[in-house]
């Protein structure tokens, strides 16, 4: 017997890639790019789409980011489930995030990953001695749990960011001093000199802490003058979107 196709999966499929866009190169797909635990909230829930041809099976677990430890060792204030599916091509699996643990700092933020482990089959049954390699992916989306009474909003945080160079015998560093209690995501950051671009970052983890300072290498060792030199950024914000900001050095 065939079973009739679902019209609207192909529909949500492609509205899923639609928000995603071409920043993953995993086949399974959510529809958040992070999510947001507000004080008082219990769970949150994404759908994932299998845009693969094939199936695969998938892991999920939430961490602090480690990236060393089993899932079945990890203790984390937060829980997916299912914690294990089988995702058909084109399919959609709905996940839900659950906290499980509110003894978190009132102060600030915290942060967790949100990790996707998709593991495709290890043989094509129409090929079977056909040989191939068989890669597994993870996919981390950050979780960020946001206390209430904080004492600015988010849309404050960037008036409590404070830049400036440092020069060590590796080079010249950019410090980012985060006086806020929220995490800052950078999608890009660039040191400019009116409208030229004269550095950039050669870290690929943006991520600043609250009420801390974070130091970035720069990937030209420069600066013969600092002179009117800003710091030109994106921010991503509670949505996903790059937000452009800029900040003098001090």
């Amino acid at each position: 017997m065939t079973r009739a196709c679902n019209p609207l999966i192909p529909w949500l499929v492609s509205a899923l890639l639609g928000l995603i866009g071409n920043t993953c190169a995993a086949g399974v797909m959510a529809d958040h790019t992070r999510l947001i635990f507000n004080e008082g909230q219990a769970q949150e829930s994404l759908m994932l789409a299998n845009t693969n041809a094939y199936p695969v099976v998938i892991q999920t677990w939430v961490d602090k980011g480690q990236g060393d430890n089993l899932p079945q060792n990890i203790v984390s204030a937060f829980i997916a489930m299912p914690a294990v599916f089988r995702l058909q091509p084109s399919a959609l699996q709905s996940l839900q995030v659950i906290l499980t643990d509110r003894n978190l700092p009132v102060d600030r933020e915290s942060v967790f990953w949100l990790n996707l482990y998709e593991i495709p089959p290890t043989q094509d049954a129409s090929a079977p001695d056909t040989t191939r390699v068989t890669l597994a992916m993870n996919t981390q989306l950050k979780i960020f749990y946001r206390p209430k009474n904080l004492p600015i909003a988010p849309e404050q945080l960037t008036n409590a960011l404070h830049f400036r160079l440092e020069q060590t015998a590796d080079g010249v560093l950019l410090i980012c001093r985060n006086d806020s209690p929220y995490h800052t995501s950078f999608a890009s950051v660039r040191l400019i000199q009116g409208d030229k671009i004269v550095a950039g970052i050669s870290d690929t983890d943006l991520l600043s802490s609250p009420y801390s300072e974070r130091r970035y290498h720069l990937d030209q060792n420069l600066l013969k003058s600092h002179d009117q030199l800003q710091v030109r950024y994106e921010l991503i914000d509670d949505t996903g979107r790059a937000k452009p900001g800029q900040a003098p050095l001090r």
